[in-house]
């Protein structure tokens, strides 16, 4: 037989409330965002591993509370001197120099703004060659992403084969609830194998693929 060939089609992301899968791992920083302006603390922290769900969460906020967001490093540097002149500012997940990302804490800072900051760990637990800079990120608010319970984990898989227009019966879903490790990026590489291996076996997905896929990733 054959073997049939995969393509990887973009697909444009909806960040849409409705859309986002509320969890107990999740659902007190949704709440939290929700709250703004009445925030404790302006300068925010979210951190969470890969595919965790910060980006969705932050376009939440973007959307529903009108915060500038900015993603890319090449955009930072360009408009870094435009950013002191937001009110409401999302940095996602972009490595910035020690030097420019104290400006821009101690300016928003100083000015009783508004700045949300993401990253894969706490700010507070990386590695600050900077003093001031350590002062600075000191008095940012944490808030974890934590990892998804079995519910969200059922939620998580059912979602991935619809968007991918693949049926899958409930019992193979348990099964695999039951078996995979609680990590995003694991379940999120665990997905793409199993719905690749299907494709390229042109076999409805079964308990045989789905532990040839387990076999494969001990």
């Amino acid at each position: 037989m054959t073997e049939q060939q995969i393509f990887n089609f973009d697909t444009n992301t909806t960040y849409l409330e409705d859309n986002f899968i509320k969890d107990s791992s999740n659902i007190e920083i949704l709440d939290y965002f929700l709250k703004f302006p009445n925030w404790e603390n302006k300068l925010i922290n979210l951190f969470g591993v890969k595919k965790s769900g910060k980006t969705f969460l932050l376009h939440i906020l973007k959307n529903k509370k009108n915060f500038f967001y900015l993603n890319d490093i090449e955009a930072f540097e360009k408009n870094f001197e435009e950013l002191f002149l937001k009110k409401k500012l999302i940095v996602d997940n972009i490595s910035i120099s020690e030097n420019k990302l104290f400006s821009l804490i101690n300016h928003f800072i100083q000015h009783n703004k508004y700045l949300v900051i993401s990253s894969t760990i706490p700010l507070t637990s990386r590695i600050i060659m900077l003093k001031d800079l350590k002062s600075r990120l000191s008095q940012f608010h944490l808030l974890e992403i934590k990892n998804p319970s079995d519910n969200l984990v059922y939620s998580l898989i059912l979602k991935y084969f619809s968007d991918n227009q693949v049926n899958i019966r409930k019992e193979l879903i348990q099964n695999i609830v039951k078996k995979i490790d609680r990590s995003y990026p694991r379940i999120n590489t665990f997905l793409s194998k199993l719905n690749n291996l299907s494709i390229v076996k042109k076999k409805k997905i079964d308990y045989k693929l789905i532990n040839q896929v387990f076999d494969s990733m001990v």
